[in-house]
């Protein structure tokens, strides 16, 4: 099967296209034909050594894809051909990869290959985040920093579902545009004004109550000024790649909670809670009121394109490879 391949880690662009054996299951497992598969940012830190986790060379990076069951151990219920969505712990980026039972989910044939790929990460992490660690609340305001990438394009159309108006920062016009086809109720280009004055303004002086930062950096302590008494900042990642040092006074004379978002691990410690997430994630896709549709398809050998996107912040909105 053909698959990409981290020899060595390092830059994207040392990724390998490679002939390799189709893996074998256990009897815990399924084998997916992967039909579109997830890139995210923490792809682009994995095969550089960077990600919290360091796996050792030779591996097939990509832990998000949608499929179709092609073969499955004793112990899975799940009917060979059944489409799926998958969270592989890595080996997604292949035509086909082994993934344990519990880490799938069967959805309908007809349901998009496309948003099946895209749903796990950024929608399951934004989805958790408001959900679980912010306990959003209908007639709520959330500052999205990052707003154009996977994570603030997911979290600014859950926002939409739950009821959240939503405060969009960007860099730049064309992501500008972008969120706002996305339904950002308000557009800051914090590169050009005052983030923390102009989030006041908008919030006729009271400040967000949510303020999601996937970003980190001297952005981060902007919007922590500019929360509302009793507000929350929910710490996603650090695409900035610089982690913010923060004055804890500010906690006190504000109320502000500083909630840490770390959603691959709590998928492991609490499985009956996501799964119920994922149901309520995919009925929100049936039912219409969450329309994903990635802004960016590549296909598998331009795997190194994708990913350099990110490092270098010209990603916007989520991105997919087509397998």
């Amino acid at each position: 099967m053909k698959a990409v391949v981290c020899t060595k880690l390092g830059e994207p662009n040392l990724l390998e296209i490679k002939e390799v054996d189709k893996p074998t299951i256990g009897k815990d497992e399924v084998l997916i034909k992967v039909e579109v598969a997830g890139v995210n940012f923490p792809d682009a830190l994995l095969v550089q050594g960077k990600y919290q986790i360091v796996i050792d060379p030779p591996f097939i990076p990509g832990n998000e894809v949608c499929g179709i069951i092609e073969d499955k151990g004793e112990n899975v219920d799940i009917p060979v051909g059944t489409k799926v969505i998958g969270i592989p712990p890595i080996g997604g980026f292949a035509e086909f990869v082994t993934i344990n039972k519990n880490l799938v989910i069967p959805v309908n044939e007809n349901f998009s290959s496309l948003a099946g790929a895209s749903l796990p990460i950024n929608y399951g992490t934004s989805y958790y985040a408001l959900k679980r660690r912010a306990n959003a609340q209908s007639g709520e305001s959330l500052l999205v920093l990052g707003a154009s990438g996977g994570i603030g394009t997911a979290t600014i159309q859950l926002a939409k579902v739950m009821g959240l108006k939503t405060i969009c920062a960007v860099g730049s016009d064309d992501k500008a545009e972008y969120v706002k086809s996305l339904g950002g109720d308000e557009i800051v280009r914090y590169d050009q004004v005052d983030l923390k004055e102009t989030v006041k303004e908008l919030t006729d002086g009271k400040g967000v109550d949510i303020v999601i930062d996937p970003v980190g950096g001297a952005v981060t302590e902007q919007a922590l000024r500019a929360t509302a008494f009793n507000g929350r900042l929910l710490v996603i990642g650090f695409a900035n790649g610089e982690i913010p040092k923060i004055s804890l006074n500010l906690t006190l004379v504000k109320g502000v909670s500083i909630v840490g978002v770390w959603w691959g691990r709590w998928t492991n410690t609490s499985p009956h809670e996501t799964s119920e997430d994922f149901a309520e994630l995919v009925s929100f896709v049936e039912s219409g009121k969450l329309n994903i549709v990635p802004k960016n398809n590549y296909k598998i050998e331009d795997t190194s394109i994708a990913l350099e996107n990110f490092l270098n912040r010209k990603n916007i909105g989520k991105t997919v490879i087509s397998v």
